[in-house]
């Protein structure tokens, strides 16, 4: 989660007088750096996420206190603390417009002021190493989860070191986002993704974790209600959409109860993303998958070829060297579950040549699909279909 404005309002007020005028909606933002700015030429330089501190010396004009806060939102930084002067008349700034505290809370962007008299070096030195510090524990926390996802034989060790991090009791599900991309995603180019989705899960209330891990990023939250984390990924699929240049594709793991079932949760997700990207959905669910449940959780893919291949094979040859429709006639013979009548209805063809195929397709596969049992592997090829590229 990192340091946020919270954690610094609730560890440091006392030390340095910190008031919080607008924004509190804000305060769960989790800060990347703290940046002192003294006019806006920096600005264009900024990552994001960074906690700006100025002494205001070059906003005194009318205005420009408000267009400085604009600014700081559209490069997405996470908040404002201004070093306010005082009534001996030293310092820059000693009134905030209305209009600034107004529209901080509009945004929901965190606007504090602290006395002139407090040393302005030490706030941001120790913001800085809270912010390190809490970067370092959260790389420790990731670091702990990627070791339990790889290896399942550390589940009770890893459990037992998240214990002060996550209610471990309590539900956890794992949401997997992939980047659909024709090559490797550099190291810069990830940061860039994964800086404007972490701006998405700010909102989240209590503790979560997001990190990269093998060819894609995850999202593990902890005790988050399913139809916050719905709204969750709908905001972020509509940020990505204008923020990405990448299409995503995101899956969602089942519910779990237990820290000891975040892997089943990660595989269950993992299952949905490659759903989504093969049929170009935006996001799904793993119990939205229907039957595509037990394909995409098949680890060995040889297994789907080889079924497909199998059932489906001499049919596909036979088109190929006849130039006929016998496997599109099975399809559509299977999907209107043996309905001659319907299938000729719907597809605008003689009755007699729907029987001509069938029976020369019962001929290629010995097959007389007479009962669901014969039905069903035939069924499950054509569905394998949609998942591999011939």
């Amino acid at each position: 989660m990192g340091f946020t404005i919270g954690d610094a309002l609730l560890e440091t007020q006392n030390i340095y007088k910190l008031k919080l005028i607008a924004g509190e909606t804000g305060c769960a933002n989790a800060i990347s750096w703290v940046q002192m700015v003294e006019d806006q030429t920096i600005l264009q330089q900024l990552w994001g996420k960074e906690l700006v501190v100025t002494t205001g010396l070059g906003f005194q004009k009318p205005g420009s206190l408000f267009h400085l806060v604009q600014l700081l939102i559209k490069y997405h930084s996470v908040g404002l603390i201004i070093n306010m002067g005082n009534k001996k008349g030293e310092g820059y700034i000693f009134e905030i417009p209305q209009e600034v505290i107004d529209y901080c809370n509009e945004q929901d962007f965190p606007l504090l002021i602290f006395p002139w008299e407090i040393h302005l070096a030490e706030l941001i030195k120790d913001f800085s190493y809270r912010c390190i510090s809490s970067e370092r524990e959260d790389r420790r926390i990731n670091k702990v989860i990627i070791d339990t996802l790889i290896n399942f034989r550390k589940i009770e060790e890893s459990r037992e070191q998240l214990t002060s991090y996550f209610d471990v009791d309590h539900y956890f599900q794992v949401v997997v986002i992939n980047i659909e991309s024709k090559e490797e995603l550099g190291m810069i180019e990830r940061r860039r993704i994964q800086f404007q989705l972490e701006l998405c899960l700010e909102k989240i209330e209590g503790n979560y974790s997001f990190f990269w891990f093998d060819g894609n990023f995850i999202l593990i939250v902890n005790g988050l209600e399913e139809e916050t984390l719905k709204k969750l990924i709908k905001e972020t699929l509509k940020r990505a959409k204008k923020r990405i240049a990448y299409r995503i594709h995101i899956g969602l793991g089942s519910k779990m109860l237990d820290f000891r079932n975040i892997i089943l949760s990660y595989k269950r997700g993992l299952a949905a993303s490659k759903m989504a990207r093969t049929f170009n959905q935006a996001s799904l669910t793993f119990e939205e998958m229907g039957v595509y449940q037990l394909l995409f959780m098949i680890e060995d893919q040889d297994i789907l070829y080889q079924m497909h291949h199998h059932l489906l094979g001499p049919i596909i040859e036979y088109d190929k060297k006849h130039h006929t429709e016998l496997e599109d006639t099975l399809y559509n013979y299977l999907m209107f579950d043996s309905n001659q009548k319907a299938m000729a209805e719907a597809l605008f063809m003689h009755r007699n040549t729907i029987n001509y195929r069938l029976n020369k397709i019962k001929e290629i596969t010995q097959c007389e699909f007479a009962s669901f049992e014969e039905k069903m592997p035939y069924m499950i090829a054509f569905y394998i279909k949609d998942l591999i590229k011939e």
